[in-house]
């Protein structure tokens, strides 16, 4: 598997070759965020099925089928950032391949606590408003400018003290 300077990661898998995803830091927080599992280009019509293992909560390992695949049915799928925290196993459970399963390796960091002497945060509004050309046309109605509501509320339930980064 390749994890390049851009945010994504990306592996592919055989028949005989499975992807292991393991972290050595026990510092930080760390998930891979899994994104597509696609057919390559060279893959058989034949059945392909994609598994993933890991840990529950308690430590015991869990497998799931993350996608199954046929070329000429449906040769990709969308997981849409179905989070696995490492040590991950992806494996190609039926099937020759290639296979290939992309997506992103997050990483979980302490903000460091923020000085007083900070500027807070402010809005900045776009309040301008088209003019209509002066003349003796037809009015058209004034645009209104709206005010764009603070995405932090939408995201009430996420932790304050965590900041992901993405390897």
């Amino acid at each position: 598997c390749v994890v390049g300077s851009r945010p994504r990661a990306r592996c592919e898998l055989k028949a005989d070759k499975e992807y292991q995803f393991k972290v050595d830091d026990e510092e930080n927080e760390h998930q891979l965020s899994l994104r597509t599992v696609t057919l390559g280009a060279g893959a058989k019509d034949e059945l392909h099925i994609v598994e993933a293992e890991a840990l529950d909560y308690e430590g015991n390992p869990v497998k799931v089928v993350l996608a199954s695949l046929k070329m000429s049915v449906q040769p990709t799928v969308s997981l849409g950032g179905f989070e696995i925290t490492p040590p991950v196993v992806l494996r190609l459970k039926c099937g020759s391949g290639p296979v290939y399963v992309s997506g992103q390796h997050l990483v979980a960091l302490e903000e460091e606590p923020e000085s007083d002497d900070e500027e807070d945060d402010t809005k900045v509004v776009n309040t301008s408003v088209k003019r209509p050309a002066s003349g003796g046309g037809a009015k058209t109605p004034q645009k209104k400018a709206k005010l764009a509501e603070d995405d932090e509320e939408d995201d009430e339930d996420e932790d304050d003290d965590d900041e992901y980064v993405l390897f």
